[in-house]
């Protein structure tokens, strides 16, 4: 249902009529501080009274809190877009993660060493966290691997676009194509231009055993 200025002037029953009318509603399920129609008037009481009326069922979700705070949507993309990982994992039970497809890349990898898959950039609406080099685990059907990711420009090959390449830890499967889940575990460092190909093969080298590290004092196997 598009978010249009007319809909956003609906008010609490409206709205909810709306809802009855196009999706046959029957339980309304809603988070404790839920606010429905123009100036979140449709709080809690506000809702059960229409249920009643309307012949429907209201449900509250109780707040969760974590670390004493309770989770909200905000503090989570606040984590996230702060490369905060672990209090984003905290918040959401679960580490922050992209599902996208596999992508032919410049085969620049493998010259080096370290060969990679590429994924396709999300819509710009997903929330990426800051670009830098990431310990990821990634899933796909039939297999999961730890590795560690690049996301962002590649500056010591001029290309200033933004790109999402992962070296996958004991593993070449061919998955161009196939949709594979992305979870980011922990930030290693910032994007930075090295000198040369060889520069930035040491540091790719420090940068995978920091992204083994990390992965291994994580929650979850790296590799199966």
């Amino acid at each position: 249902m598009p978010f249009t200025r007319e809909l956003s002037q609906l008010s609490a029953e409206e709205f909810v009529r709306l809802l009855m009318r196009r999706y046959h509603l029957r339980e309304l399920v809603i988070g404790s501080d839920h606010g429905m129609g123009r100036g979140r008037a449709g709080d809690v009481n506000v809702l059960r009274t229409l249920g009643r009326k309307l012949d429907f069922s209201v449900d509250v979700v109780k707040a969760v809190s974590v670390d004493g705070r309770s989770v909200s949507s905000s503090l989570i993309r606040r984590a996230v877009a702060g490369g905060d990982l672990e209090r984003a994992a905290r918040f959401l039970g679960r580490p922050y993660s992209l599902t996208a497809p596999v992508v032919p890349g410049a085969g620049r990898g493998r010259t080096i060493g370290y060969r990679t898959i590429n994924l396709e950039l999300p819509d710009h609406r997903k929330l990426l966290p800051p670009d830098g080099v990431y310990a990821v685990r990634v899933e796909w059907a039939g297999g999961i691997s730890g590795g560690m990711m690049h996301q962002g420009p590649r500056p010591t090959f001029g290309d200033a676009r933004r790109s999402l390449e992962v070296h996958l830890f004991d593993h070449e499967p061919d998955l161009y194509g196939q949709l594979v889940k992305l979870c980011w575990v922990a930030r290693l460092r910032d994007v930075r231009a090295f000198p040369t190909p060889d520069a930035l093969k040491r540091q790719l080298d420090h940068d995978f055993a920091a992204a083994r590290a990390a992965l291994t004092g994580s929650a979850g196997p790296t590799s199966h």
